[in-house]
């Protein structure tokens, strides 16, 4: 069998990065490797023999003797280079699926075996991870097995000839069954060549460990540097969790982070671990991981997760000062603690103090991420994806709720309302029912109130009993870091039982000089924009720092998407998870061709802003509770669609940042406060102008329902501002979209870059912001290309998920 060249690799002349497994053998065969190209039997035979004899599975010359078939030969392409013939495998463009190498084990292979050592042996050029997995079953379309112990399997661009070691447990199956495939392997190129053992000696997997390069020369720079941290697999669960298996991944993942131009590792650190006995601190775990990080070039990003329930101390937690937040929805507590336990704060305080003495000075600190509360230190109440990270990792009840049924969150309530109302008469008038009493009162679901100021009162004081724990977070860690930036964990995405809100959580951080990391990004770009603008608009606004966070997976388009935010953002740190980017061949293509234009980032020329409707959020479901069944969302993201947008809630009008912007868009929601009323009347008159739907039909109104502003709107007391109000149908929404457009259209105090960039023509999905320095920065978000169209008679073709730039006239 022979495969057409793939004509990119290797460029270089490939030496031996490490000692042989047997010295003298390679002294006499190394030159023979170099000087017959395509000969690769000579490299292979320096494999181990001191306990079995190695099986030769593949290699990159054909062997008649090779105990495995390669199905795809038709995605095999020659890489040859000086000294070696490797093979590639042609490079998957579907975000989806990844290219694989199919291996067919001849019969008779594995007879006997228990075990499956795999040693292979490839030409390193380029970033990945090399996965191999083996077929547990005899089903097509079976499941999988992962080695049960993996090393030096990263590819870092090293120039050499590496070896990966994996071994497997060997199922007990039907290896003969026809039309399997046994083997798949991806993340892999450069293969030179595949043996098998059934066992290797420990010396050499050690030997294996120590031939991973402690330190790499970064593939991409910036001259504008950034924070961008990722994780590496330090281990977080566990009683305690393994620090062998945390150093093992440091020792494999670090040196390709630093390839790849991450500065900082992110890992949790736990409570538990630094405090095991009350008021004595052991750092030895994360001191052995900092080290380690160190030494491969990197600085650590830690997040400081004290209050969550898997973080607890058993002694803290088995104590009669631990209370736990209970949710109004069942009545039944989770392992959280309460943030109404005035308590608590002490401990906190305690731990960032010694945390900072211990760590501040040494210099390794990229940054802090905050973690007061939540299922991982977010900033917000549980929800639904932690239910198993309770005390010491057992399940806990946890949901989207109201987590709001614990005594100390009654005690709360009736203070804060004793504050407000002062007699308990005047309560009673305003939420139409009588109390004998404050301490009579608990907080309850939010939809069995009478009134629109009752229910309004509760999810005022749940919300900002959230942000006040956050910011005396905040204030503490400033004391114990004070040289130090740190990020507040922000994310949700707006619905109010998580206690989020991200314009006061912004202007907490401004305080300390600190920032807020988002939580939220998916492989929705849409969705991405919807649920950070707010906080990254406060963030901007607030003029303190934003980080970005995955929530979860995203795809090779979904890098794409994310740097596309990072830089219309202009945001301080990008951060991800090592098991989204490194194990996929096309994410990590798409990170290296875009990861320059980060240099490019700067804040962007928004005129447009879109109000964001708190109020209404708080006294119904319909804007944000329901991920995709939402009312407010949708119909931004059509706006979104035509033209770049800020949000702006109560807290950013009331703090006058509405000056800033030239028109308002309402999406969804008709109720305010009557004082954001005012102020919008006011910038009206000035000369603002205001859109609104045709739906919520009737008038925007005060929680009290008073119109009287909105009337007056209507028949055209505007000053010198301007009020348009869509009559259509909000079906498809795409027609209010394109009735907002063709105001800004007509709007002569929108600035020329702006109207330029509504009258570029492009397809759907691909989006456009303009930069303050006249930038346009273009995202193609779409499986084709995609023709731009510029008023000036000029065109240019976007590739697939694709950014591009240009200056605008």
């Amino acid at each position: 069998m022979s495969f057409p060249p793939s004509g990119r690799f290797p460029r270089k002349p490939i030496p031996r990065n490490r000692p042989s497994l047997f010295p003298n053998l390679l002294v006499v065969l190394l030159p023979l490797l170099l000087s017959f190209q395509g000969d690769v039997r000579g490299f292979a035979q320096e494999a181990p023999t001191a306990l079995a004899k190695p099986v030769l599975l593949f290699a990159s010359t054909p062997d008649p003797e090779s105990a495995a078939e390669l199905l795809n030969p038709e995605q095999i392409r020659q890489a040859r280079g000086e000294g070696v013939a490797a093979l590639d495998i042609m490079e998957s463009t579907d975000p989806y699926q990844q290219s694989e190498w199919r291996f067919r084990f001849k019969e008779g292979f594995l007879k006997d075996w228990d075990r499956l050592v795999l040693a292979i042996d490839h030409a390193d050029e380029g970033a990945g991870v090399i996965r191999p997995l083996l077929a547990r079953d005899n089903h097509p379309s079976g499941e999988w097995s992962e080695p049960t112990r993996r090393v030096s399997f990263t590819r870092l661009n090293t120039h050499q000839l590496r070896r990966a070691l994996f071994e497997f447990e060997v199922p007990a199956l039907e290896w003969a069954a026809p039309g399997l495939t046994h083997l798949r392997i991806s993340g892999l190129q450069g293969l030179v060549s595949i043996w098998a053992y059934p066992q290797l000696p420990e010396a050499e997997w050690k030997e294996a460990e120590d031939s991973v390069p402690i330190q790499v020369e970064p593939l991409v720079r910036l001259e504008r540097p950034m924070e961008i941290t990722c994780t590496v697999g330090i281990e977080d669960i566990g009683n305690p969790p393994s620090l062998a298996n945390s150093l093992a991944n440091v020792r494999e993942y670090v040196p390709l982070a630093r390839l790849l131009g991450f500065t900082s590792v992110e890992c949790f650190v736990r409570w538990d671990m630094l405090e095991p006995r009350e008021r004595e601190f052991d750092f030895s775990h994360y001191d052995q991981i900092v080290e380690a990080i160190r030494a491969r070039g990197l600085r650590w990003f830690p997040n400081l997760v004290i209050t969550s329930g898997y973080s607890l101390p058993s002694w803290y937690y088995e104590s009669a000062e631990n209370t736990g937040l209970v949710c109004l929805e069942h009545g039944q507590a989770n392992d959280v603690p309460s943030i109404w336990n005035t308590a608590n704060r002490r401990h906190v305080s305690r731990v960032l103090e010694a945390f900072g003495k211990r760590y501040e000075g040494k210099g390794i600190l990229e940054a802090v991420r905050l973690g007061p509360s939540g299922n991982f230190g977010e900033a917000q109440f549980p929800a639904g994806a932690g239910s198993v990270l309770g005390y010491q990792g057992r399940k806990m009840h946890a949901h989207i709720g109201w987590w709001a049924g614990d005594p100390l969150a009654r005690e709360s309530f009736g203070r804060f309302l004793a504050r407000r109302y002062g007699s308990i008469e005047r309560l009673g008038e305003a939420w139409g029912e009588p109390f004998a009493s404050f301490e009579e009162i608990a907080p309850r679901l939010p939809e069995t109130y009478r009134t629109k100021r009752a229910r309004l009162d509760m999810t005022a004081w749940y919300t900002d009993s959230m942000s006040e724990w956050c910011a005396f977070w905040a204030e503490e860690a400033r004391k114990a870091l004070p040289n130090t930036r740190i990020y507040q964990s922000s994310g949700g995405w707006g619905f109010r039982e998580s206690g989020t809100d991200f314009s006061a959580q912004a202007e907490s951080m401004r305080k300390v000089s600190g920032g807020i990391r988002l939580t939220n990004e998916t492989d929705s770009f849409e969705q991405n924009i919807y649920a950070t603008r707010l906080a990254a608009t406060a963030a901007r606004l607030y003029d303190i720092a934003l980080g970005s966070e995955p929530a979860g997976y995203h795809s090779a388009r979904g890098t794409v998407a994310r740097f596309y935010n990072a830089i219309t953002a202009n945001v301080d740190n990008l951060y991800t998870r090592h098991g989204v980017l490194f194990s996929d061949p096309l994410s990590i293509r798409n990170w290296l061709r875009d990861y320059p234009l980060l240099d490019l980032r700067a804040d962007p020329l928004v005129e447009v802003a879109i109000y964001y409707p708190e109020t209404s959020n708080q006294l119904d479901d319909s804007g944000f509770r329901h991920l995709y069944a939402w009312g407010f969302n949708a119909r931004a993201a059509e706006i979104r669609r035509r033209v770049d947008i800020d949000f702006l809630d109560e807290r950013l009008i009331r703090a006058g940042f509405l000056d800033r912007y030239k028109v308002l868009v309402f999406c969804w929601g008709n109720i305010l406060e009557a004082d954001v009323l005012e102020t919008l009347n006011r910038w009206i008159h000035a000369g603002g102008t205001v859109i609104c739907p045709s739906y919520p039909r009737g008038a925007y109104e005060t929680v009290d329902g008073e119109a009287t502003f909105f009337r007056s709107w209507a028949r055209g007391d505007t000053g010198s501002g301007a009020f348009y109000r869509f009559k259509g149908d909000m079906e498809p929404i795409s027609l209010y979209g394109d009735f907002v457009k063709q105001v800004l259209l007509d709007d002569p105090r929108l600035s020329r870059w702006t109207q330029t960039a509504l009258r570029i023509g492009h397809p759907e999905r691909v989006h456009l912001s303009v930069l303050e320095n006249g930038r346009l920065v273009m995202l193609n978000y779409r499986d084709q290309e995609a023709q731009i169209e510029f008023p000036w008679n000029e065109s240019e073709t976007l590739p697939a998920y694709s950014i591009q730039m240009k200056q605008l006239r």
